[in-house]
């Protein structure tokens, strides 16, 4: 249901992209582009790795849902508020960061900040209590939302990057009220902020946040520099690479959503290993046959003005299949209690990420170094959680790849589909 969910929601953001590039080019994609990237860095700076911890504290302890639900909303108003005040105060000390985008852009994309962080930690809550109808619903329904109001907005209404980013909030707005509804049965009144609690899911949640900071820092940051060295145009080419990543990223995403649970709450039956394994060649064989229809695919929908982004996604290829894997091993982690090592390895990824993409976009003025600076980092980051897991489980066997296990687990999910039935635990496959 997950999975089938985010691939609705994956083509209602694919054909929201399409409108805006179709109907704002190249540069008005870049901006908005850039205006998202600028807001969702802010948010993962503030995020402090709530929603991680919302969802494992969540898993392990349900009393404390009703306490966990209060400190999220105070949390969402507060961080987001100094998040937009810390949006200000960038901007004004790198104005080229956000080259392409007026004062009033910005100052919209900023105020929705508290909506835009309420959303994902809300989110996280419906997540820990497999309430995955409404964890879906309402993603799903942002996504339709903003499709069609930009379809109106842009096409009907020849609206710019202003009254894009101005629905974007309203979504994200709405969006946090439908959360909040959704958990209203645990909400108490208005209570105060409950500071040791608090404190407690910070001391595990920080780890996660360095670590998806991290993680977001090599994904993100890498288009902010573009559009500072060579200009919102070819931001707009390397945000459809980003795109196309975030989009074959869907099934390794929802594998490590519905894992880190499981694990959190102490099931004996989650065997990370196989899934990892069987991942390993679905989310393999899915990168390569994509590779010969990248080209014609996003000429169709994006136009010739968007044909580079194709050679930037071939480079950016390998790091969307080590960032998949990833996701597996970093929330098998996560569910254990996230050691410390876990955290480590994600800066050596962005240091190679780093090293790499400053001089040569300084130097060569080319966006494809860009690309390949993500790869090779998200590579680094792959091999380092790989080697922590076959140190736990006696081996890197537990990791090669195994077709005949892969095939008999695609038998189980398609009779599970075909008759409705449940499929068998991965280990007894």
């Amino acid at each position: 249901m997950t999975f089938g969910s985010k691939v609705v929601v994956l083509i209602l953001n694919v054909a929201t992209g399409v409108v805006i590039a179709r109907a704002l080019g190249p540069s008005g994609r870049g901006a908005i582009a850039v205006a998202f990237a600028f807001a969702l860095l802010l948010i993962q700076f503030g995020i402090l790795g709530l929603h991680s911890a919302n969802a494992y504290f969540a898993s392990r302890t349900p009393a404390q849902i009703s306490r966990i639900l209060t400190n999220t909303i105070w949390a969402s108003l507060g961080i987001g508020l100094l998040l937009a005040i810390a949006g200000v105060v960038l901007w004004q000390l790198f104005p080229s960061l956000l080259r392409g985008l007026d004062s009033l852009e910005i100052a919209v994309m900023l105020i929705g900040l508290p909506a835009i962080l309420g959303t994902q930690l809300l989110q996280s809550l419906l997540l820990a209590e497999g309430r995955m109808i409404a964890y879906n619903g309402v993603e799903l329904g942002m996504a339709a939302a903003t499709f069609l109001g930009l379809a109106v907005i842009l096409l009907a209404f020849s609206g710019g990057v202003l009254s894009a980013l101005v629905l974007f909030v309203s979504v994200n707005v709405a969006g946090a009220f439908a959360f909040i509804i959704l958990l209203r049965h645990h909400l108490r009144g208005i209570r105060r902020f409950d500071v040791p609690l608090f404190r407690t899911m910070l001391r595990y949640g920080s780890r996660l946040y360095v670590a998806a900071l991290l993680a977001y820092l090599i994904w993100r940051t890498n288009l902010l520099l573009v559009n500072s060295y060579l200009g919102s145009s070819e931001a707009g080419k390397f945000s459809i690479a980003i795109a196309l990543g975030d989009t074959i990223h869907l099934l390794p995403t929802v594998v490590a959503l519905n894992l880190f649970p499981r694990i959190a709450s102490g099931d004996d039956s989650t065997d990370t290993g196989a899934v990892f394994r069987s991942l390993t060649l679905i989310y393999g064989l899915l990168c390569i046959a994509i590779i010969p229809i990248l080209s014609p695919l996003i000429t169709f929908l994006y136009g010739d003005a968007f044909t580079g982004a194709a050679t930037i996604s071939y480079w950016l290829l390998p790091g969307i299949f080590a960032y998949g894997m990833v996701s597996v091993l970093s929330y098998h982690f996560a569910g254990r209690g996230f050691p410390l090592r876990a955290l480590l390895v994600w800066f050596i990824g962005v240091v190679v990420n780093f090293a790499i993409a400053f001089p040569t976009l300084a130097r060569h003025e080319n966006v494809a170094f860009a690309a390949l600076a993500i790869s090779i980092g998200y590579g680094v980051v792959l091999a380092l959680h790989m080697r922590m897991y076959a140190a736990e489980s006696g081996g890197y066997s537990a990791l090669i790849p195994r077709p005949t296990e892969t095939i008999n687990l695609l038998k189980e999910m398609a009779k599970a589909v075909i008759f409705r039935r449940r499929a068998v635990p991965l280990r007894e496959s």
